[in-house]
């Protein structure tokens, strides 16, 4: 098992600085963000993720778009669009030697009328499944994400009955597309991990671990993060914290 971080947009730390802030603190992983590859004014490309890697022993996962990205999106041109940077992000995943990448299944407005959400779900599969088969073509992992509950969106990843009927409606026989479980999405959802992991099982490749009062995404820190992904049992481990403060925090207590 395999221990890191989220390098997220909103941190200024280069993806080496970044490295020997988690190298400090005994941790081993990276998950990049696509978002900050987008913004940050050194981002490395996938060669030098790669050498980075093999000098360092760090391991990599990668996050899809997700912001301003909606693979049920109505709009086809925008669905194609955001097919493609999935796409573009498990090729860089596969050139840095990423373990696998993470991504959203897509949401749509609930006020919206059935055949609305119907089509929107139906948008979302053509989508996944076109990712899945790019990942099998490749060898690298893709990973659906739970999603949290929202009052205002549906999503289709939710609960673990939502997610097996996304997966098995997107319909790609293939050891390449797996699971990431959320812990703090599912505890505002009022979903029990051990859920997920009773459902999934070894199709678990990616576990993200922060915590939140039950009432909302707050991405608080999580201590006990080490005993909460053993029962998830994912291969890459990845805080999701808003800054390196809380990191450190959920390391060193």
């Amino acid at each position: 098992m395999r221990y890191g971080a989220a390098l997220d947009l909103r941190f200024p730390e280069s993806i080496g600085e970044f490295v020997e802030f988690l190298a400090d603190l005994g941790l081993r992983h990276v998950e990049i963000r696509q978002g900050y590859l987008d913004v940050h004014p050194e981002a490395p490309t996938p060669r030098e993720l790669r050498e980075i890697a093999e000098s360092t022993d760090v391991t990599y996962t990668f996050h899809a778009p997700f912001r301003d990205a909606n693979l049920g999106n109505l709009n086809e041109s925008l669905r194609e669009a955001t097919v493609r940077g999935v796409t573009r992000t498990l090729d860089a995943a596969l050139a840095a030697g990423a373990g696998a990448v993470v991504v959203h299944g897509g949401s749509v407005p609930r006020r919206y009328p059935d055949r609305v959400r119907a089509h929107a779900r139906q948008q979302a599969v053509r989508s996944l499944r076109a990712c899945a088969r790019h990942a099998d073509d490749i060898g690298t992992h893709l990973c659906v994400e739970n999603q949290r509950w929202k009052r205002a969106r549906v999503r289709h990843t939710e609960t673990p009955e939502r997610l097996a009927a996304f997966l098995d409606e997107i319909d790609v026989d293939s050891e390449y597309l797996g699971v990431t479980v959320d812990v703090g999405h599912a505890k505002v959802t009022g979903v029990d991990p051990a859920a997920f992991v009773e459902r999934f099982g070894d199709r678990i490749r990616v576990c993200h671990l922060h915590d939140n009062d039950g009432t909302a995404d707050q991405h608080d820190v999580l201590p006990a993060y080490e005993s909460v992904a053993e029962r998830v049992g994912a291969e890459y481990n990845v805080l999701e914290m808003k800054s390196l403060d809380d990191v450190r925090r959920c390391v060193t207590g």
